[in-house]
């Protein structure tokens, strides 16, 4: 499979896609456009769509699903290095192998809203809840940004080459003021999600540039100390991160 690619080969969830929002007269980025499915359900209902592929052997397929519109605009890249910015929605069909990397780079954009085929397991942290087995830093970053919301779920028998794993559309919206976190105490945190606060940092003392007995004397200082990481909120987690930036820096 080349590029890790599967493609959608079922046209009633294309349309599906293109219909979660809203498109009249909006500007669409699509990412991983393929050969075309999902770019001609949109550019029947968007002002604009510009369409990313990045292998060379789909493109003349996808300039050949979309030659009768003449408001798309096909670019031959690779989305990890195209902006996300000047859009009023994204799409895309995202290669497992790249989910994370493609996310953290939208959410870290001045997107607005975006509608996402993933890994369905993938999906399922997105929107995860504290205390739950899929809480995750990958929940933490995404709802510090944005709202997610599972629109459906699509079976692996919808996509050519059949994969392993069934996917599903989640709908990202970014949140008008986003929440203030230390992306680096998330990672040490969720590292050791089954810990205490306290115990996390203690162990991730290297990683903080602190001998463990600092480490020690530095989660003392904090509220929620003696909570497992897994349980902690959103909001519990800016706490932690409210509270840790003045210390670090003295």
């Amino acid at each position: 499979m080349r590029l890790s690619q599967n493609f959608l080969a079922n046209k009633s969830v294309s349309r599906l896609i293109a219909e979660i929002i809203p498109l009249k007269g909006t500007r669409v980025l699509e990412m991983g456009a393929g050969r075309g499915e999902l770019t001609v359900e949109l550019a029947k209902r968007a002002k604009s769509v510009r369409a990313i592929e990045i292998d060379e052997k789909l493109f003349p397929s996808l300039l050949s699903a979309v030659k009768e519109f003449n408001n798309v605009e096909c670019v031959r890249a690779d989305a990890r290095y195209s902006s996300f910015n000047g859009f009023d929605a994204v799409f895309g069909n995202l290669p497992y192998h790249l989910s994370s990397e493609l996310l953290f780079k939208l959410l870290e954009s001045e997107f607005n809203q975006a509608v996402f085929l993933l890994q369905k397991e993938f999906v399922e942290r997105l929107v995860a809840v504290p205390g739950s087995s899929n809480w995750s830093r990958l929940s933490v970053m995404t709802q510090a940004r944005a709202s997610a919301e599972i629109v459906g779920f699509v079976p692996r028998t919808c996509f050519k080459p059949v994969p392993r794993v069934d996917s599903a559309i989640v709908l990202l919206k970014a949140r008008k003021k986003q929440l203030a976190l230390n992306p680096k105490l998330v990672q040490l945190l969720f590292q050791h999600k089954n810990q205490s606060v306290k115990n996390a940092l203690i162990h991730s003392h290297g990683a903080l540039g602190l001998a463990k007995d600092e480490a020690r004397a530095l989660a003392e200082k904090l509220p929620l100390v003696g909570r497992r990481v897994r349980t902690l909120s959103l909001e519990e987690i800016v706490l932690l991160s409210t509270s840790l930036n003045p210390l670090l820096r003295r």
